[in-house]
């Protein structure tokens, strides 16, 4: 029998994979964009759990590009009509990413970059997500913002189980976060394809 602790761990390696397959079997047009992020994000969860050298580094690229394809996901969603709220919505989304950042500066070392450019990204995602909700309470824009709060939480939980407190709830937090919100996303990729339709 499993304990808690394994099935924690069969969980964290096997979500990116089970999403994918998801993918490749409820989606007509298959977007290679999200397939590529998908696989990125897998790399980068394999790489925070090494410990080698120079792997939170890389890490932390592999997220960034997990990110920034995302990015190219959303971006057709601002328009000229919603260009200036959404810079608005940004600088809270950002604020709030850099906060997190600064508790943990001393660790970030290298990859303190990386990280601010991530922000850059996820709070771009995150103001998006809540202009185009507010604007259209439509079922798709609902899944994204769920998505972008909880890329939000999961950064602030992965920090301060990473720098600060080593908790195994707060560890399985950050998991839970992270699955739920890629599974969030997945559903707004596949109600915007129908959409499209």
């Amino acid at each position: 029998m499993l304990n808690k602790e394994e099935v924690t761990e069969i969980f964290w390696f096997i979500r990116v994979p089970i999403l994918l397959l998801l993918y490749f079997v409820s989606s007509e047009k298959r977007n290679i964009l999200y397939f590529g992020g998908l696989i990125l994000y897998q790399l980068a969860s394999v790489f925070y759990r090494l410990e080698l050298p120079h792997a939170f580094i890389y890490a932390t690229v592999f997220s960034m590009l997990f990110k920034l394809c995302l990015v190219l996901l959303v971006l057709d969603l601002v328009r000229k009509s919603n260009y200036k709220a959404i810079c608005i919505a940004f600088i809270p989304f950002f604020v709030i990413y850099l906060y997190i950042i600064e508790f943990v500066v001393h660790e970030l070392g290298d990859s303190y970059y990386i990280w601010i450019v991530n922000a850059l990204l996820t709070s771009f995602i995150g103001s998006v997500a809540i202009i185009n909700y507010v604007n259209e309470p439509k079922h798709r824009n609902y899944w994204l913002l769920i998505s972008s709060v909880l890329f939000i939480i999961q950064i602030g939980a992965f920090f301060i189980n990473k720098f600060y407190i080593r908790n195994e709830g707060i560890y399985q937090m950050v998991i839970l976060a992270y699955g739920i919100s890629h599974y969030t996303f997945y559903k707004f990729m596949i109600l915007k394809e129908m959409e499209m339709e």
